[in-house]
């Protein structure tokens, strides 16, 4: 070993020329991996340690419909300092305009962590002052009204006053999505709005700060407390540890995919390792000759080679992991105030050890392979450098080595994450992909091999050079395939969501849907909306909230579920009540009850989630309906056509269940011309306790916020890519001695610069078109079968999107190829004539 460190270290003075591909691969593929487990990690911590300040205390009790009972908030209040919260949705209108607007009502405690910061900020801004309260709004709601600080909009049948804006609610992101601007206000200013009315979607959040320092552990004692005191409250409970539960998954799972995709884009800048390796074998002929002359084993000058390359890869894990270390710090500096989460800085030893082992691992079992051919190179070289490629696999101890690296690096990500049959499937989709891209390309050269050669001179030069011993092109085509696969697949996904969001809609899709509309107010109300001009197709339903808390029963929280269905016990769910079968709803199995039941409490569930729960007919469930428990059995299981946007719910029980409940109604509408502005104003004029939504609103909210989800995959793809090319470059300079040793020849004949030159062109655009080719027959299987198993949506193929993949990867591979070989064109004829 010190015969290999003491060549290795006396190679290296001369510097790193000739490992900046390798480089380049190594740093980029591992800094992916490190950066996005730094940041997720970073994330993840803030949301931890500042549990208390997102969810607004140390324990939160939620009450959907209803408030909690004198008895229940005395108990409550006996815990700690106590803070409530009444979020409901609304409709604030102008002289001018109306919007859809998420209120707030926040008492005198309001924030029992963190601080509300407001422009200007005022104690004064919720009081009332001339019979008129005060408000304080998102910057965004005053643009949407054309209205300033100081002026006044109306919230149902009170005006309130405009007198801050909102910079900074620290609990922000425990209220889940925000389909409008915040108006926060005090409870006094809710109260006098009437928008508060017996079944109206309210919920009523009740924050404990207990006795400090308060650990989880304390929060969850408290919880298990209010259980066993009071078991049929039938609020939803959350501990600091919950305080962001969807950001919590999104942010895990996000993180788990985009590390998945870089362990691939690491395993193609394998590939660009392995062409690197082998150009770094070809520069290096004539001394590994020279010692093969001198009696030195093949396996030494093997081993002196591999030091070689894992000191200066070890130089790029450096580089990498210094970028994943830092990455926190850089973001959080440069788009902090912007970051919907709170980053926490610091250094997570665990993504970078996994970054930098995986790196190490793939550099070897790469670089081994090509250094296998160190063993086929013999003391002739020196007398004939030309012509005398290696082929054919290496030794069995070189094979064996290098897949045994692959297997442990499969195992180190395997054992990093939770989810095993996920990870390896994709581990085992690489394999294969890597398997039939190889074989496809190696087709695609055989094939080539066979074709007559066509008269044009350059276009015969150039298919003779993809199917010529020694060619690069099955290098390129599977990089570059795999790369353009990828890009493919979210491009086409991309849109497919997009088409299915913005345009896909169903032709009598409803364009509004109207909330918390009071049974005494129905008639009068469809009246009205009648009268407005455009209107059709008026549709309503009783709307209730529920929490299920028994299945069979087994308490909910206990209960096993699929991955499918779990969302259903999670917090409250609307339902409602019907004496006929739903619109858009198909039987499956089980009859429907008739109009005139009035026997014990039955429920239909939808198909889907029923079996995702384990229920067949006769089994029952039981519901928390406002306190009430409601034990019903199942009737009925239903398909149910989500996409007419129709209403429909997972629960439907009998009439005589709910009938008695207070409850509103939701009533949607669709329209055929008219002005769905003027509609929304004069509805909010004649009911202002009513909550109208465009549907193209909504669907324009849950688009903005894929595209921003989608941000950071497109970030991962732009990886691919760039991996892709540096493979590219690698493949290309790997033959960079014989593509100069041609030119020579070729200039011997006569070949001018510009044809060589076109000739290269041809070439290397001929391999651009075939390797997306590749990508876009793969990528567009992988986004069918997402459309079609995962995403259960239409699949639309992009002839717009191939088309510009096709000239990405061609004009990608022309200036890949250009930029390697462009030293190729001005070799000298003499160094290759007298050493040739």
């Amino acid at each position: 070993m010190r015969l290999w460190f003491t060549f290795a270290l006396r190679n290296l003075r001369s510097g790193l020329r000739g490992f900046w591909i390798l480089l380049s691969c190594l740093t980029l593929g591992v800094a992916a991996l490190a950066i996005i487990g730094s940041l997720s990690s970073g994330l993840r911590r803030g949301l931890d340690e500042q549990g208390q300040q997102l969810l607004g205390g140390d324990v939160e009790f939620a009450l959907v419909q209803r408030e909690a009972t004198p008895v229940e908030k005395q108990w409550l209040e006996s815990q700690g300092t106590l803070s409530q919260t009444t979020t409901l949705r609304a409709m604030a209108q102008s002289a001018d305009d109306t919007a859809l607007v998420e209120i707030k009502a926040v008492d005198g405690t309001y924030p029992l962590y963190g601080k509300l910061q407001t422009t200007p900020q005022n104690a004064n801004t919720f009081t009332s002052a001339n019979g008129v309260f005060g408000a304080a709004v998102d910057d965004a709601l005053l643009s949407r009204l054309g209205i300033k600080l100081g002026d006044t909009i109306k919230l149902g049948s009170a005006s309130v006053e405009i007198r801050a804006t909102i910079i900074s609610e620290p609990d922000k992101i425990a209220g889940g999505i925000s389909f409008g601007p915040r108006v926060m206000l005090s409870p006094e200013a809710l109260a006098t709005t009437g928008l508060v009315q017996p079944g109206s979607l309210i919920t009523y959040a009740y924050r404990a700060k207990l006795a400090q320092p308060a650990t989880l552990a304390d929060g969850q004692n408290l919880e298990k407390a209010a259980a066993t005191k009071f078991p049929d409250a039938g609020w939803r409970v959350r501990t600091t540890d919950k305080a962001a539960q969807g950001a919590d998954e999104f942010i895990s799972r996000l993180g788990y995919f985009m590390t998945l995709v870089s362990v691939g884009a690491l395993v193609v800048a394998g590939a660009g390792i392995a062409n690197a390796t082998r150009a770094f074998v070809e520069r290096r002929r004539e001394q590994i000759a020279t010692l093969n002359c001198l009696g030195i084993e093949s396996r030494d000058v093997i081993a002196i080679s591999l030091v070689e390359i894992m000191l200066v890869s070890l130089l790029g894990v450096a580089i990498a992991v210094a970028m994943g270390a830092a990455s926190p710090f850089i973001v959080k500096s440069l788009f902090g105030a912007v970051l919907p989460l709170p980053l926490v800085t610091g250094f997570d030893v665990k993504p970078l050890a996994l970054a930098a082992i995986l790196g190490l691992l793939i550099t070897a079992a790469f670089a081994l392979w090509p250094l296998g051919r160190i063993s086929k190179i013999r003391g002739a070289s020196l007398f004939r450098s030309q012509g005398m490629d290696e082929q054919g696999l290496p030794s069995r101890g070189i094979l064996f080595s290098s897949l045994g690296l692959l297997v442990i690096a499969a195992v180190v990500v395997l054992l990093a994450f939770d989810d095993k049959l996920v990870t390896a499937s994709y581990l085992g989709g690489l394999v294969l992909s890597f398997v039939l891209l190889s074989g496809l390309a190696r087709g695609v050269v055989m094939i080539v091999r066979r074709l007559p050669r066509p008269r044009n001179m350059l276009l015969r030069h150039a298919l003779s050079n993809l199917a010529r011993p020694g060619s690069t092109a099955v290098s390129v085509i599977l990089a570059l395939g795999l790369g353009l696969a990828l890009f493919v697949t979210l491009a086409l996904t991309d849109r497919i969501i997009s088409t299915e969001l913005r345009s896909g809609l169903p032709e009598k899709a409803p364009a509004f849907f109207f909330l918390d509309v009071q049974n005494p107010d129905l008639q009068n109300f469809e009246t009205t909306l009648k009268a407005q001009s455009g209107i059709i197709d008026l549709s309503n339903s009783p709307m209730l909230r529920g929490r299920i808390t028994k299945i069979k029963g087994i308490a909910s929280e206990n209960y096993k579920a699929s991955a499918d269905a779990s969302w259903v016990l999670k917090g409250d769910r609307g339902l409602t009540y019907a004496d006929e079968l739903p619109k858009g709803s198909t039987l499956v199995d089980g009859k429907w009850w008739a109009k005139d039941y009035a026997g014990a409490p039955l429920v239909s569930m939808t198909d889907d989630i029923a079996k995702g729960l384990d229920l067949k007919l006769g089994d029952h469930i039981t519901v928390n309906v406002l306190g009430r428990e409601v034990e019903a059995e199942i009737a009925s299981t239903r398909k149910v056509n989500w996409k007419s946007l129709g209403i429909n719910f997972v629960l439907v029980f009998t009439p005589n269940t709910l009938v008695n409940a207070p409850h509103a109604h939701i009533v949607t509408a669709g329209m055929n011309g008219g002005d769905e502005g003027a509609v929304l104003k004069a509805i909010a004029k004649s009911f202002p306790s009513v909550t109208g939504i465009r549907v193209k609103d909504a669907l324009d909210t849950v688009s903005t916020l894929l595209g921003k989800m989608l941000v950071a995959v497109r970030g991962a793809n732009v990886v691919s890519l760039l991996t892709g090319v540096l493979v590219l470059a690698g493949a290309l300079a790997a033959g960079l001695s014989t593509r100069s040793y041609d030119v020579v020849v070729l200039k011997t004949y006569g070949a001018s610069r510009a044809q060589l030159l076109w000739g290269f062109v041809v070439e290397y655009g001929l391999l651009g078109l075939l390797a997306a080719g590749f990508g876009i027959i793969t990528g567009t299987i992988a986004a069918w079968g997402l459309a079609r198993f995962a995403l259960d949506m239409p699949f639309q193929f992009s002839f717009e999107l191939a088309l510009s993949t096709a000239i990405i990867a061609m004009v990608l591979t022309i200036l890949a190829g250009l930029t390697v070989t462009w030293a190729a064109l001005s070799a000298k004829p003499s160094f290759y004539l007298r050493n040739g």
